[in-house]
């Protein structure tokens, strides 16, 4: 008679996705892995898989969570403030909340120019942003937020890789001019 699981499988899963994000793919040990889940050897073989896979459901439940942005971008009634609202909100993130960056750009750094699987996930998550960009941005025109002749597309491109900018600069250089002058010439392009 097979063993009943003695733990809860989403909370060991968010543990292990917190280590991945602090320590990084190669630098995560299982033993870093199972103190921090608290579970046995076993049971993340049995429940998860290898480590590789572990990583790979913890970089899915990353994604899933990173809705928020996308979710104000669909939502607000001024599709133009919360696009502006997407960026000043990394702003004003506490120092440590900067300074750890996001795990998907981590991911797409440490292990996506070797691991065509997870080149497509990251790849997948970035399209999803772009297109809420998209979105909000089509939305803006339609209500006259910003010029008709502004190509959505491009700009939405454009949008995407400079939050992914910003957020590597203000893992570097939390608060500083740089990331406060990187949203201000951002937003600018919305004009």
């Amino acid at each position: 008679m097979p063993r009943t699981k003695e733990f809860d499988r989403d909370a060991a899963l968010e543990r292990a996705m917190q280590v991945f994000w602090g320590k990084g793919y190669a630098a995560t040990s299982l033993d870093d892995l199972l103190k921090a889940m608290g579970i046995g050897r076993q049971s993340l073989y049995d429940t998860f898989g290898d480590k590789r896979q572990l990583f790979v459901a913890a970089l899915d439940r990353y994604m899933a969570q990173s809705h928020e942005a996308r979710d104000c971008l669909a939502t607000s009634p001024t599709p133009k403030q919360a696009i502006r609202e997407v960026f000043e909100q990394v702003v004003r993130e506490p120092e440590a909340l900067q300074r750890r960056g996001c795990l998907g750009i981590h991911t797409t750094l440490e292990l996506a120019p070797t691991d065509p699987t997870i080149a497509k996930t990251i790849a997948a998550g970035q399209k999803k942003v772009e297109q809420a960009f998209h979105a909000a941005l089509e939305r803006a025109k339609e209500l006259g937020e910003i010029p008709r002749s502004k190509d959505t597309r491009a700009l939405a491109r454009f949008l995407t890789g400079a939050l992914v900018g910003l957020r590597v600069a203000a893992t570097a250089e939390p608060h500083g001019a740089i990331v406060r002058d990187m949203v201000r010439i951002t937003l600018q392009a919305l004009d």
